[in-house]
């Protein structure tokens, strides 16, 4: 290939390797300005080639010398002794062989997805159900579908293999392992340790970034609240860079599935009905030529040969094809889709920040609202009392049913007087000083309902003061949390779609090569045949 930029998987602006703080958005780099600069743990997420001296085990030790081959030799149906068989598969590594089932590598597969939400797990093969297999016409092709699994679950294991970051696993090398019960490894930590909410824990903290990490009950327990936000809510301040890497992502999904999959399954399925009209045609060529005689019988004879060998190349297109080429274009179909949830979790993230923010700022207006009703309700009562009042109005009111008479003839009395003092202040032209009048009766009249429905309203407020300053306290503590955490997240996820990136481009050239070679070969293969075939023709006399 010439030119790899020009296939339609490249056309997009290759995504950028660094993930600077000066290109977060407006609420980022409010959120964190309070906090000291934080850089990603080495440990979590430097996926550069880093010389490693202490293993967990031997595994450990054979994935870092790089000179390996994992191999999924074969499959076999096993009987679990309940009637009921599956399939497991065995895997091989140097010196160690383990038979492992489909449902075993799809949980080794969910697993290192909960690890690592901010990587790019390569996909396995679809599952097929027991109807697929029941309509399967023959048993032929019910062995072509298990060893299509076989291929791709060895393209996964050899994948987790060679990352930077998932090799470290060891769960992944128990898997590998031979004599492990994996159902024992599936309800031991770090696995037993993984939350169900993945958004309500830090990534630093999942237990395969931190060793010494708690349960998530304890981590989730002793962190602040996080809000759980909906997958359908937009962000206010999206980041740029990440919303190319969407629409890169979907275009690059639409090109494999809507079309070059397509397509390929059209190309596929007419070389195979060729390849059985040339087996047909080829019998019919051989069969006429015994009713021939010397050189025409010959020359139809060779005819038939010729088409029986383009009959054997296109089977071996196809297969070759399917191989090399539509295999790892399905392959590829999937990391699109699995791109799009890491994506997503980096999106929920980015929410979670923003709801923070919004709750923050919410909770300082109420604080802001609380603060101005205390300092009113005091200067309120600091006015009564210079007026010559004595009740404390803060004090619980506890009136029987006489008091109460009692009180609303005094009320009634005390009304009257103030009625007839302001219409002497209106007939003396005490307009402005009957209006303060009027807003002190008001305000009074206000603070004494308030006061038969709320039965201590200092107490009330005070109460209403601390638990928003609690919760801001919270909040803010959250902001730092979730701000923390998308910093992380996205300097964690960007590196990985760089080093996708680089394997794409080095895979495309591969499949486009061997997709290339396999066409030149089969052409080659047709025209030495054909050329045989016609030099017995030119023979005719």
């Amino acid at each position: 290939m010439a030119d790899l930029e020009e296939n339609p998987f490249a056309d997009a602006t290759p995504i950028k390797p660094s993930y600077p703080s000066d290109d977060l958005s407006s609420n980022e780099s409010e959120g964190l300005s309070q906090i000291d600069q934080v850089q990603p743990s080495a440990n979590a997420f430097d996926t550069q080639q880093r010389e490693k001296t202490h293993f967990c085990c031997e595994i450990d030790r054979i994935l870092h010398a790089g000179d390996f081959h994992i191999a999924v030799s074969n499959a076999q149906k096993t009987s679990d002794g309940g009637g009921s068989s599956y399939i497991t598969y065995s895997i091989r590594l140097v010196e160690y062989e383990v038979r492992r089932r489909y449902s075993e590598f799809e949980s080794l597969r969910r697993g290192l997805s909960k690890l690592y939400p901010t990587v790019i797990i390569p996909p396995i093969p679809e599952k097929h159900s027991i109807a697929d297999y029941a309509t399967l016409p023959s048993k032929a092709k019910e062995d072509l579908i298990i060893e299509k699994r076989k291929r791709m679950l060895q393209t996964f294991l050899n994948r987790v293999a060679t990352h930077q970051l998932l090799k470290n696993e060891h769960v992944f090398h128990k898997f590998l392992e031979t004599g492990i019960s994996w159902n024992e490894v599936l309800h031991a930590p770090p696995l037993s340790n993984l939350p169900k909410n993945i958004l309500q824990i830090s990534p630093a903290n999942l237990p395969s970034t931190n060793p010494n990490a708690l349960s998530s009950q304890q981590q989730i327990s002793q962190q602040p609240p996080l809000p759980n936000p909906s997958a359908s809510q937009q962000l206010k301040n999206p980041d740029t860079r990440f919303i190319e890497s969407e629409m890169f992502t979907n275009k690059f999904a639409n090109h494999l599935s809507q079309n070059m999959e397509k397509t390929n399954r059209r190309i596929l399925k007419r070389l195979g009905d060729l390849s059985n009209d040339y087996a047909e045609l080829g019998a019919t060529y051989n069969t006429f030529s015994l009713d021939e005689s010397e050189d025409l019988a010959t020359a139809i004879e060779k005819i038939g040969q010729a088409v029986d060998s383009c009959f054997v190349a296109t089977g071996n297109l196809i297969t070759s094809v399917e191989t090399d080429f539509s295999e790892p274009l399905q392959e590829y179909s999937q990391f699109a889709q699995i791109i799009k949830q890491v994506l997503k979790y980096r999106h929920m993230k980015h929410l979670q920040m923003e709801l923070t923010t919004e709750s923050l700022e919410k909770q300082k207006t109420a604080l802001e609202n609380l603060e101005r009703s205390e300092q009113e309700a005091k200067r309120l009562e600091a006015a009564l009392k210079n007026h010559g009042g004595t009740e404390d109005l803060n004090r619980p009111r506890r009136l029987s049913a006489g008091d109460a008479g009692q009180s609303r003839d005094s009320d009634d009395s005390e009304n009257r007087g103030e009625f007839e003092r302001e219409h002497n202040g209106i007939n003396s032209g005490g307009g402005k000083q009957l209006k303060k009048r009027r807003s002190t009766l008001f305000s009074v009249l206000s603070h004494t309902l308030h006061g038969i429905m709320d039965v201590d309203p200092e107490a009330s407020r005070r109460s209403s003061l601390g638990k928003t300053r609690e919760s801001i306290i919270q909040l803010e503590e959250a902001l730092v949390t979730t701000t923390k955490d998308l910093k992380i997240i996205s300097s964690a996820i960007q590196a990985d779609l760089d080093r996708f990136q680089r394997q794409k481009i080095h895979d495309m050239r591969e499949m486009l090569l061997a997709y290339a070679k396999h066409h030149v070969k089969w052409c080659d293969t047709n025209l030495a045949s054909w050329q045989e075939a016609k030099s017995e023709i030119e023979k005719i006399k």
